[in-house]
């Protein structure tokens, strides 16, 4: 059964975070790498355990050592709570 992903506001700030960082050196790269990280976000929808177990029924995956995500599995969808932009480290 393939479940919906949703984005809590907290990962939809983190998105828009991540966007004004590297949209200082170049916007459309800062479009593209949204839209790439959404998209990857999509493969929960199918594989919502492919992450690393953590406490609290959380789960944590990292895109390229680049993003991680933290999201929780419910009945009926992926609830993605927040995004953490390594790149900013």
């Amino acid at each position: 059964m393939t479940l919906k992903v949703v984005y809590v506001p907290d990962a939809e700030f983190d998105l828009e975070a991540i966007y004004d960082v590297i949209a200082q050196d170049s916007p459309g790269a800062a479009i593209r790498f949204v839209e790439d990280v959404r998209r990857r976000c999509e493969v929960f929808a199918d594989f919502p355990r492919i992450g690393r177990s953590l406490e609290n029924g959380l789960y944590e995956f990292t895109f390229d050592r680049r993003v991680r995500v933290f999201y929780a599995i419910s009945e009926n969808e992926i609830q993605i709570s927040q995004f953490r932009y390594l790149g900013q480290q």
